[in-house]
């Protein structure tokens, strides 16, 4: 029993956290550039360093009423919250009560301790996520700082539900569109306030409306850094000198919900030592899916990549031995040591590449020595790009009005640059 308790703890960890939106999705019309670095936002004023548990979740330490507490980052949903001091763990299928730590919560938050806490008496708090993980309470407004910065911040505050925690975050920051947000029509609820105008108090000026996520994946010390968090510009870390733009998609007209974006296909290079019909490749031994477009969430709370199940059949063809799908859990897996394809991403003109490292998912190990493939078929679902992806760029999401409305930007990391070049060129 414990045994499958386990794996299903484990798989549960990949399966997209965003939650589920029914408007029909209208595509915008693209708008992609490549310019020079200095055309960039210039640095940010304020960064804070990320944290990540095997490269599947990561998360930030923020103060919330001037207590310290770590919160994950979550690009694909839009709700701010925190567990409370009283809450109850349920079970997912039954309601059954379990014990709290089952829920796997860090430091808890007690709102009756605090002087500045103010709930909203009208509304109550709940939101679900497409895992299948519930949580309902309390919704406020709370003192909450983050890298020096200062603001009344929305706040969720969960007292019961089911929740596959680290046992070091304590909530989540949910960073997308308010469309998702619980009460938001009610409550005319905002993104999370940075951005959102919410009395922000940060040595007297204005933070532009952009944040970069620059996520690094863990190395063999069994450090928890995660790479960082920038409010208002552009991380301090080593990155290409170009970067491409593409414009954020509205699900319908102009309500926005999720980080949307147009990608123009993929590329894949087998494995060393795979036979392949020369009739399928293309640019120097490249396989091109490049013939459609296919709207993509950025989300930094999904560990895998979900693509066109076309593309992620390819892809675990390519791995030597080839992966093999287990239609009971609907994923791929493949041996450990499996030789592995190279990814890239075509975004914009630019083909942004996957390390190898990042195509295997860490933590996703079973007792024959398979890992799960972090790249899995879409489905029925959203085409994702996670945490595998996101490892190997800067994104920056500038959320400001300007002529081409509000984008992601993306930037190749330098390192992983290099080496793919040296890769297709034989260097």
């Amino acid at each position: 029993m414990y045994f499958h308790v386990l794996v299903y703890l484990l798989l549960s960890q990949f399966v997209p956290r965003h939650p589920v939106l029914t408007l029909e999705r209208k595509d915008a019309s693209r708008i992609t550039a490549i310019a020079p670095r200095d055309e960039l936002h210039e640095n940010a004023r304020t960064q804070r360093k990320l944290y990540t548990i095997g490269g599947r979740v990561y998360m930030t330490s923020i103060s919330l009423a001037r207590k310290p507490y770590t919160l994950v980052l979550d690009t694909g949903s839009s709700d701010t919250w925190i567990a409370s001091s009283d809450f109850r763990c349920l079970s997912r299928h039954t309601d059954m009560e379990l014990k709290q730590s089952a829920c796997g919560f860090g430091a808890l938050y007690d709102q009756n301790e605090s002087l500045s806490w103010e709930k909203i008496e009208t509304h109550d708090f709940e939101v679900k996520y497409m895992d299948g993980e519930f949580l309902n309470g309390e919704i406020g407004t709370e003192d909450f700082e983050i890298g020096g910065l200062e603001l009344r911040q929305t706040i969720g505050v969960v007292e019961r539900g089911w929740w596959i925690g680290d046992r070091i975050s304590s909530g989540l920051i949910g960073l997308a569109y308010p469309i998702l947000a619980s009460g938001h029509r009610d409550l005319n609820y905002t993104r999370f306030g940075i951005f959102a105008g919410q009395s922000l108090r940060f040595e007297n000026y204005t933070l532009p409306p952009v944040f970069s996520l620059a996520l690094s994946r863990p190395d063999s010390t069994g450090s928890l850094s995660g790479g960082l968090l920038a409010l208002g510009g552009l991380p301090a870390i080593p990155h290409s000198p170009t970067f491409v733009t593409v414009p954020i998609h509205p699900v319908q007209a102009s309500a926005y919900a999720f980080y949307s974006i147009p990608v123009d296909g993929f590329d894949i290079i087998p494995s060393k030592g795979f036979n392949l019909e020369k009739s399928r490749l293309h640019r120097r031994g490249i396989v091109d899916y490049t013939n459609r477009t296919t709207t993509t969430i950025i989300d930094s709370g999904t560990t895998l990549m979900y693509l066109p199940d076309d593309v992620a059949d390819s892809i675990a063809s390519f791995f030597s031995p080839p992966a093999t799908y287990d239609s009971l859990g609907n994923l791929y897996r493949a041996r450990c040591s499996a030789q592995i394809p190279q990814v890239g991403v075509n975004i914009g003109g630019e083909t942004f590449w996957v390390d190898d490292k990042d195509l295997l998912a860490g933590g996703g190990s079973d007792r024959e020595g398979s890992c799960l493939l972090s790249v899995q078929r879409q489905g029925y679902g959203d085409a994702v790009l996670g945490d595998a992806f996101l490892k190997n760029v800067v994104a920056v999401f500038d959320l400001g009005v300007s002529y081409e409305g509000e984008k992601v930007i993306f930037i190749q990391h330098s390192d992983n640059e290099s080496a793919l070049e040296k890769l297709i060129l034989g260097i």
